[in-house]
C-alpha cells in the first residue's frame, strides 16, 4: 500500500545558494535558520520595495528517517510547487531538478534513499527570473516570489502502483442519469494476478463498483486500463448551489490485499459554452466574476491552506462571484477544492503573459500546460483550460500543439485563449477577450461580431474588463471609489443585454505586487474591487448586490454622507448597492422618500444600483410647495447639491423663474431652503439613515452622520480556528481591525498607527507594527503546529486595545 508522508515541517533555510561539497552526511546547519512550508525566500514590505530583492538562490535542508520499503519497492519526493527553479539532493547525489514556478512536479529517490538511518534532503531554489522559463522573457505584470511555496510529500509504492487515473464523469443536460469511465495507467513490475477495482462512493456509502483482471490487458505497465461503469442512476448533479461530490477511488487488489489505492474527487456535470451563452446541466448562466492573484502582503505566494481556501470563499459569498480566472498560471489546490465545494466555476490557464519565447521556451510552456491538466482535471468547478500566453500574438504553430495536447489529456472540457485584439485567429472552442473599451465614455464594451472576425459563430467570454483603465485605492476619495463601481456595472450591464456573451470577468479581485513598469510605483496594481488584504471597495459591493437576497442581503452607499467629501461640497447622486427592492431615506428622523433601482441605466442587471438623487423630499412639504412646485424646486435643488449652483443652465434658471413668480421667491429665498433642507449646515442631529425594502418589508438598515467621531476599535477573525495537520503546511487566517464610529460605520480616513501582539500556539505574518487604512487593516495569524490558543492582541494609541483567543486544533485530512 502506498504511504504518503508530509514534509512541510522541520525544514532549515539559509539565504545563500548550495555548494555540492558541504553536502557531506556531517555537514553542520549551525546558522541555518527553522522554517516550516509554505516559505518565501524574503519576507517583503507591502510597497515600496525593491523587486530583485528576492531574485536570488536559497538553500533548504531536512531530515527524515528512512524506513524499510517493501520487495521492488519506490520512493519518490512529491512537490507541489517551488519558484522558480531548483536542484535537489538526497544523501549527497544530486536526484532532481525542476524548472517552472507554477507545476507540481515527482522525483524517483530510490537509489539514494537510505532504508535504515537519517536521510538528508537538500533543495537549492533559484528565483531569479530566467528569460528561458514562462512566464518570462519579457515584460510580466505581476511578481513571482522565490521559495519552496507549497507542501512536499514523500512518497513509497509498493512494486506495482497506478501512476495516475483519468476519471471522467459525464451527465446529460438535465438528467440525473450518468456516465463514468476511468483510465488507469499503471507502473512498476509484478502486475500478473491482480485486479483493478474502481469505488464510486458518497459520504463513505458505495454508489457503484467495477472491476477488471490486469491480466485481459497483458498485465504490463505500458499498457492502459479503462473501467467503464454502468450507467448510473440516482446520481446528484455538480451545481451552482448544490455542488455534490463523489470520491473515486481506484485500488490495485492483490488477492484480497490492497496494493496501491489512489483517490479523486469529482462531479458529473454538464458544462458547455454555446454561440448562445455558457449553459450549466442546460441552464443558460452568465459568468460574471473575477481575475484573482494567488499573492498576498508580505509573503508573496507562501500561504498556508486555510487562506487559499478563503479566497474562493470570499470571491463566491462575499462579492458573489459565478466565475474566477486563476489568472495567469496554475493556482493552489486549495483554493481549486474549496471552488469544488462552494459552487464557484474556474477558468484556469498556462503560465505567462504577452511573451512568447524561443523553441525550448515552447516546449516547457507546453509541458506546464500538460502537467497543470494532469493534475486539475478533476475539479468539476474547472469548465475551461486556456491554452494561450495570456494575451499574447498569434502563433498558430505553437497553438496548434496547445490545443492538440488538452484536447487528448482532457477530450471533455473546452479550450479558450485569451487575447487582447480582435480578429484573431481561433483554434480554441471559445473566443475568450480581454475588453478595455470603457473609458467612462458611451462605448462599454465591444460588439463581438467585429471582434470574432471570422469566427463570428464561436462561444464567446470577455475575459477582463476595467482594471487598469481606473484603479482605485481604497481610501481615495468617495466619487473616485463610486465611480471604478459604476464602471464595472456598466460592462456588466452592456454584457449580460448581449446574449451571444457567455459572461463577463473583472480585472480584478484583489489588488497585487508588480513590477516596477506597471501599478502606482510602489509596486502595487490598485486593479482590485478589493485590496490587498481582501478589504473591500465600493466596486466590491457592486457584485456582492448581484447576489439572490435569499442568500445574503447587501445595503452599501457609496458615500459617508458628508458635505465636504466631494468636489465642490457637492452630496449628489449617491448610489446604493443593494439587492433589495427599494430604499427608504430619512434623514435627522424624516423621511426625505423612496427611491428604486436604476432600471433604465442598468436595463440587463439583476439588482441595479438605487440612486439618491434628492436629500430634502417630502421634508419640504411644510413649507407648502404645490406639487407641480415643489417637483421643479426639487430637481433644481439636487442639480445644485450635484454640480453647484453656478452649473444651472439657462433652461434652469427659466424653470426657477416661472417657479419664482407663482411663489414671489428671490433667489436667496431659494438658496435659503437649500442651505436648510439639503445641507443642513450647521444643524445638529443631521443623521442619516438608509432602508433596504424587500417584500414590502424592512430588511436592512444604516445610519449615518457627520461628527459621529470613532467610538471603538474592532477585531474580527474569518475563522476562529486554526486547523493543524500534522506535518503538513501550516495554517493561517485573517484578523481584520477596524475604527468604526458610534453608528458602526468605518473611519474611512483614519490612519492610526496599531502594534500587533500574538502569543500562544500562532504567529503574526509580517510587521508587528501596522498602520489603519482607510480606517481598517487586516494582517494574518499562522499556526505553530501545536494545539492550543491563540491570542491575538491590537493595542491603538488613545483607541486603547483589543483582544481575541483563536484555537489551532489538530485535524487530519
Amino acid at each position: 500500500m502506498r504511504a504518503i508522508f508530509p514534509l512541510a515541517s522541520g525544514w532549515h533555510f539559509s539565504d545563500s545558494p548550495m555548494v555540492e561539497s558541504k553536502l557531506a552526511d556531517a555537514f553542520s546547519l549551525e546558522g541555518w535558520e527553522p522554517v516550516d512550508l509554505p516559505h518565501s525566500l524574503l519576507t517583503m514590505p507591502f510597497n515600496h520595495f525593491d523587486e530583485k530583492a528576492y531574485q536570488k538562490k536559497g538553500s533548504y535542508c531536512r531530515d527524515f528517517e528512512g524506513s524499510r520499503l517493501p520487495e521492488g519497492g519506490k520512493v519518490f519526493l512529491d512537490f507541489e510547487g517551488v519558484a522558480v527553479s531548483c536542484a535537489i539532493w538526497l544523501n549527497g547525489r544530486k536526484v532532481g531538478a525542476h524548472f517552472g514556478p507554477y507545476t507540481p512536479f515527482s522525483v524517483d529517490v530510490t537509489e539514494a534513499y537510505v532504508e535504515a538511518g537519517r536521510n538528508r534532503l537538500f533543495v537549492e531554489v533559484d528565483a531569479r527570473e530566467d528569460p528561458g522559463i514562462p512566464p518570462f522573457g519579457g515584460v510580466v505584470d505581476y511578481l513571482v516570489y522565490g521559495g519552496i511555496y507549497r507542501a512536499v510529500y514523500l512518497r513509497v509504492q509498493e512494486r506495482s502502483y497506478i501512476e495516475r487515473i483519468h476519471a471522467r464523469p459525464q451527465a446529460s443536460e438535465g438528467s440525473v442519469k450518468a456516465r463514468l469511465s476511468v483510465e488507469v495507467i499503471p507502473a512498476g513490475t509484478g502486475w500478473e494476478g491482480k485486479d483493478i477495482v474502481a469505488r464510486l462512493s458518497k459520504k463513505g456509502r458505495t454508489v457503484a463498483e467495477a472491476r477488471m483482471p490486469v491480466s485481459e490487458l497483458g498485465g504490463t505497465s505500458e499498457k492502459r486500463l479503462r473501467l467503464e461503469f454502468p450507467e448510473l442512476e440516482g446520481i446528484l448533479l455538480w451545481d451552482l448551489d448544490s455542488p455534490e461530490l463523489y470520491d473515486l477511488d481506484v485500488v490495485i487488489d492483490a488477492g484480497g490485499r490492497e496494493e496501491d489505492r489512489i483517490r479523486e474527487r469529482i462531479g458529473f456535470r454538464d458544462a458547455r459554452f454555446t454561440s448562445e451563452g455558457f449553459f450549466l446541466n442546460g441552464r443558460r448562466i452568465f459568468l460574471r466574476g473575477l481575475n484573482r492573484h494567488q499573492s498576498w502582503p508580505y509573503l508573496g505566494y507562501a500561504m498556508g491552506p486555510g487562506a487559499q481556501r478563503r479566497d474562493a470563499e470570499i470571491l463566491k459569498r462575499e462579492l458573489g462571484a459565478v466565475i474566477v480566472r486563476t489568472s495567469h498560471y496554475p493556482q493552489s489546490r486549495h483554493f481549486l477544492d474549496a471552488c469544488d465545494e462552494l459552487g464557484l466555476l474556474v477558468f484556469t490557464e498556462l503560465p505567462g503573459w504577452q511573451h512568447i519565447g524561443d523553441a525550448a521556451w515552447k516546449d516547457r510552456a507546453l509541458a506546464d500546460l500538460g502537467d497543470l491538466i494532469l493534475r486539475d482535471r478533476h475539479h468539476p468547478s474547472i469548465i475551461l483550460w486556456g491554452v494561450r500566453i495570456n494575451e499574447s500574438p498569434d502563433d498558430d504553430d505553437f497553438y496548434v500543439r496547445t490545443n492538440a495536447l488538452a484536447a487528448k489529456l482532457d477530450p471533455d472540457r473546452q479550450r479558450g485563449g485569451v487575447r487582447n485584439f480582435k480578429r484573431s485567429d481561433l483554434l480554441e472552442d471559445v473566443y475568450t477577450f480581454n475588453d478595455f473599451t470603457f473609458d467612462g465614455g458611451k462605448a462599454a464594451i465591444a460588439p463581438p461580431g467585429p471582434v470574432k472576425g471570422k469566427a463570428k459563430e464561436a462561444p464567446y467570454l470577455i475575459t477582463e474588463h476595467n482594471g487598469h483603465m481606473f484603479p482605485v485605492k481604497r481610501c481615495d476619495q468617495e466619487q473616485r471609489l463610486a465611480e471604478q463601481a459604476r464602471r464595472h456595472a456598466r460592462v456588466l450591464d452592456a454584457a449580460m443585454g448581449d446574449s451571444g456573451i457567455a459572461g463577463a470577468i473583472g480585472w480584478c479581485a484583489f489588488d497585487y505586487t508588480t513590477h516596477k513598469d506597471f501599478g502606482s510605483g510602489d509596486g502595487i496594481c490598485y486593479h482590485g474591487v478589493s485590496d490587498m488584504f481582501r478589504i473591500p471597495k465600493y466596486a466590491a459591493a457592486l457584485y456582492a448586490s448581484q447576489m439572490d437576497p435569499r442568500t445574503r442581503i447587501v445595503l452599501e452607499p457609496a458615500s459617508i454622507f458628508a458635505k465636504g467629501e466631494r468636489d465642490a461640497a457637492g452630496t449628489l447622486p449617491i448610489e446604493v448597492y443593494t439587492n433589495c427592492d427599494a430604499i427608504d431615506l430619512f434623514r435627522a428622523g424624516e423621511k426625505v422618500g423612496r427611491f428604486l433601482p436604476d432600471t433604465e441605466t442598468y436595463p440587463q442587471l439583476e439588482h441595479p444600483p438605487v440612486v439618491i438623487d434628492d436629500l430634502i423630499g417630502d421634508r419640504i412639504d411644510k413649507e407648502g410647495f404645490a406639487r407641480r412646485d415643489k417637483k421643479i424646486f426639487l430637481s433644481l435643488a439636487a442639480k445644485a447639491m450635484a454640480q453647484g449652483g453656478a452649473k444651472l443652465g439657462l433652461f434652469d434658471k427659466l424653470r426657477f423663474l416661472s417657479l419664482s413668480l407663482r411663489r414671489r421667491m428671490s433667489l436667496k429665498d431659494a438658496e435659503a431652503l437649500v442651505m436648510k433642507y439639503g445641507l443642513a449646515w450647521g444643524q445638529p442631529g443631521d443623521v442619516f439613515e438608509i432602508v433596504g425594502i424587500l417584500g414590502g418589508e424592512e430588511v436592512a438598515r444604516k445610519t449615518f452622520g457627520a461628527g459621529a467621531g470613532a467610538a471603538r476599535l474592532e477585531l474580527t477573525a474569518d475563522n476562529p480556528t486554526l486547523a493543524i495537520v500534522p506535518g503538513d503546511e501550516w495554517d493561517a487566517l485573517r484578523v481584520t481591525a477596524r475604527l468604526l464610529d458610534k453608528h458602526g460605520n468605518v473611519c474611512r480616513f483614519a490612519f492610526e498607527p496599531l502594534r500587533v501582539e500574538v502569543s500562544g500556539q500562532g504567529r503574526l505574518i509580517g510587521p508587528s507594527e501596522i498602520s489603519l487604512v482607510g480606517g481598517t487593516t487586516a494582517f494574518w495569524v499562522a499556526s505553530l503546529g501545536t494545539a492550543g490558543e491563540v491570542g491575538v492582541k491590537v493595542i491603538c494609541g488613545r483607541y486603547g486595545a483589543q483582544s481575541i483567543v483563536l484555537k489551532a486544533e489538530i485535524v487530519h485530512e
